[in-house]
């Protein structure tokens, strides 16, 4: 059996993502919307999150270089409803273990005061993880492996040695299926939090 570890990144509305801060830190940073976000690593250090672009694009850094929101700014959170937003590889996570990686995974779950678990399911529904032009099943470790789909050369095995990295993106569904999405925009992001969970595993030792 592989050695399995969940790295997990609260985030105040959808587009915080969440960089390493230290093992059981925390802080607040705020989006470009004013929207408050804590970011919390509770994952050891393994990983590192860090912006594709110089300067950044579609993404807030904090002090460190650690990647700490997706900003995409504009009206609407820049989301258009009806439609499928996709924000391509702009967050890099690269290994910062002494072990290779041979897998990593996303979850996402959404939780409220007020909203109902049928609009929280239907916010989860309509997020995934990106690579390059493909969108992984981001259900945990029973969707799909980054490093298996990605097309990056440094995980052309599917492996992900220490200090390799891997970049990711976003994609944001805001088109109505009625199979777990039925959202057409997403409810105000007062009113609920998402937590991004990266799953990591170790081949066997």
């Amino acid at each position: 059996m592989p050695t399995r570890r969940q790295t997990l990144f609260a985030m105040g509305n959808l587009f915080v993502v969440g960089g390493i801060a230290g093992e059981g830190a925390a802080g607040v940073v705020q989006s470009s919307s004013d929207a408050s976000f804590r970011v919390v690593d509770t994952g050891g250090g393994d990983i590192e999150l860090t912006p594709v672009n110089d300067p950044p694009v579609h993404v807030q850094t904090d002090t460190d270089g650690s990647v700490s929101a997706i900003t995409p700014g504009g009206g609407n959170g820049g989301l258009n409803t009806r439609a499928v937003t996709r924000f391509e590889d702009i967050v890099l996570l690269t290994n910062v273990s002494t072990e290779a990686l041979s897998g990593v995974y996303f979850s996402f779950e959404a939780t409220s005061d007020s909203l109902s678990a049928e609009t929280l399911g239907a916010v989860e529904a309509a997020l995934q993880v990106t690579t390059a032009d493909e969108t992984l099943d981001s259900t945990g470790t029973s969707g799909e492996n980054l490093l298996a789909v990605s097309l990056a050369d440094s995980v052309a095995d599917s492996v992900l040695e220490p200090g390799e990295a891997v970049p990711f993106g976003l994609q944001v569904d805001l088109v109505p299926t009625g199979e777990g999405q039925t959202l057409e925009n997403l409810p105000n992001p007062d009113d609920y939090n998402v937590t991004l969970r990266i799953h990591t595993e170790w081949p066997d030792s």
